[in-house]
């Protein structure tokens, strides 16, 4: 008797330790949804949106126009948001990559939109890499892709199909970000081979393959 009721103790334990596991990958699952939707390989929403100037662009008129697109979703509340994507934009202005490549980025559009005005301009003008900067007025597009939080950057093949998503860009992954980015593109300067990066080519961020 004492053996069977260890059993059904252990049976019990057992149980018990599944069940918690099973709501505990559950919920980690559900608190990511740009990463559970958008896996590498996975297809993105289209959409269509316009610029500053009122000028009107899809993302499918991109479609294997350019090695690599980068869509950067930011807020126009959060200024944080706006100063990483300023960083991104002075990261190729000084890498300078020889593959061809597009940055879209798209501004979730709030009341405030007129004090970053200036701003977004400033960027746009002042940088000569391809970068176009689209307004989600009613935040559809943000909605489509289910951004929470910002900014979240997420990488495309040639075929608009994903590469890699960073949907919290914590310092980690910022600087898992920025190793990433080297890996795939080559830049045209001759890179300090101090780095670890072999004339532009920098060996991939650990768990990025």
């Amino acid at each position: 008797m004492i053996k069977l009721k260890d059993k059904r103790t252990t049976f019990s334990n057992l149980s018990r330790i599944w069940m918690v596991t099973f709501f505990i990958f559950v919920l980690f699952f559900a608190s990511s949804p740009v990463l559970a939707q958008y896996k590498t390989g996975s297809p993105v929403p289209d959409f269509t949106l316009k610029t500053l100037d009122e000028e009107v662009y899809q993302l499918n008129q991109f479609s294997n126009k350019q090695q690599h697109l980068i869509l950067c979703f930011v807020h126009s509340n959060e200024s944080s948001s706006i100063a990483k994507l300023e960083e991104m934009v002075n990261f190729f202005n000084d890498y300078q990559p020889r593959e061809s490549y597009q940055i879209i980025a798209i501004i979730h559009q709030d009341k405030l939109i007129e004090v970053i005005q200036e701003r977004l301009f400033n960027l746009k003008e002042k940088t000569e890499i391809p970068l176009i900067i689209l307004l989600d007025v009613d935040g559809k597009a943000n909605a489509s892709y289910e951004i929470e939080s910002y900014p979240t950057i997420l990488l495309l093949r040639s075929d608009l199909y994903v590469r890699k998503v960073y949907d919290r860009f914590t310092t980690r992954q910022k600087a898992s970000f920025y190793q990433y980015l080297k890996f795939i593109f080559t830049s045209k300067k001759i890179n300090d081979n101090s780095s670890g990066c072999d004339g532009g080519v920098c060996p991939p961020p650990p768990g990025s393959e």
